[in-house]
């Protein structure tokens, strides 16, 4: 306790940036400098109590940390570091005594960080807001953090405990086979539905096959979005009768054209058909 009412009352002082110490560190603080960051001031402490045969240690670690509000984890970062010291007491074991604490409380509460010196881009949105300067480094944190558990470190026991999490009590590694086949296959039927719904967008001749169902539907005839033209053609004569010849005919070239050369010129050709025909109406 005297040492740290010296630490106080001494005119000790704590700095991020307290020169370069000679190979007499603790004298160098104690009688000298009387200034320092925590490994200055623990180490001093420490060589002081055992020269009053008293044993002690320097004890390195993290101090603080702050908690990401957007994925629960907790960030340390180098600025946290910190070190204190340990004294032995007879009857009770090693016992921590921060010295720093002594010297600038602040340092212990308030967390002082080792800012790094910001680019031109951080500083700009730093200046113009610092909480959204906060906010933007934890969502990049956060997805730095994510990316380095379900990717990088993605073991077979993180997998596991996914199964867990959605139903399995007691997931074995034949469990997290079935699952993975069967979310290949979902994968695969998906990829395969938006691969034809890509194409149907994309292809003029479904466009048109499209259309003319539409207009069918709208007329009463209900078909399937899977009817291929002819099919389309067969209900649609048997329902509307004469009127829909013109129809029928029509879906019986746009068919004849699905399986013709590739040809532009043949499809603009239907597309103005398309226009001039006479669509059955809804009773």
């Amino acid at each position: 306790r005297a040492v740290q009412q010296r630490l106080r009352t001494g005119g000790y002082t704590y700095t991020l940036d307290p020169g370069v110490y000679g190979n007499e560190t603790a004298d160098e603080f104690w009688f000298d400098r009387k200034e320092g960051f925590c490994e200055h001031i623990a180490s001093s402490f420490v060589v002081l109590m055992r020269a009053l045969d008293v044993p002690a240690r320097i004890v390195t670690g993290y101090q603080g940390g702050e908690l990401n509000a957007v994925d629960g984890y907790w960030t340390l970062r180098q600025s946290d570091a910190h070190a204190w010291a340990e004294v032995w007491q007879e009857g009770t074991g090693w016992v921590r005594v921060d010295p720093t604490a002594s010297i600038a409380p602040n340092r212990i509460g308030l967390f002082n960080r080792l800012a790094p010196q910001p680019g031109l881009f951080a500083g700009a949105i730093g200046t113009l807001s610092p909480t959204f300067a906060q906010n933007m480094r934890a969502a990049w944190e956060a997805v730095n953090n994510g990316w380095n558990q379900w990717v990088l470190s993605y073991t077979q026991s993180r997998q596991l405990d996914l199964l867990k999490n959605i139903g399995f009590d007691s997931p074995s590694l034949q469990d997290l086979m079935t699952v993975l086949a069967w979310l290949l296959v979902g994968v695969s039927v998906a990829g395969g539905g938006w691969t034809l719904w890509e194409r149907s967008q994309h292809d003029p001749w479904l466009r048109l096959l499209r259309q003319a169902r539409l207009r069918l539907n709208k007329a009463g005839l209900d078909l399937p979005d899977a009817a291929p033209p002819r099919r389309m053609a067969e209900a649609a004569a048997a329902r509307f009768g004469p009127e829909a010849h013109g129809v029928r005919d029509w879906l019986l070239k746009l068919e004849a054209q699905r399986y013709a050369k590739a040809s532009p010129e043949a499809l603009g050709v239907l597309r103005g058909e398309f226009r001039r025909l006479r669509w059955p109406r809804a009773a």
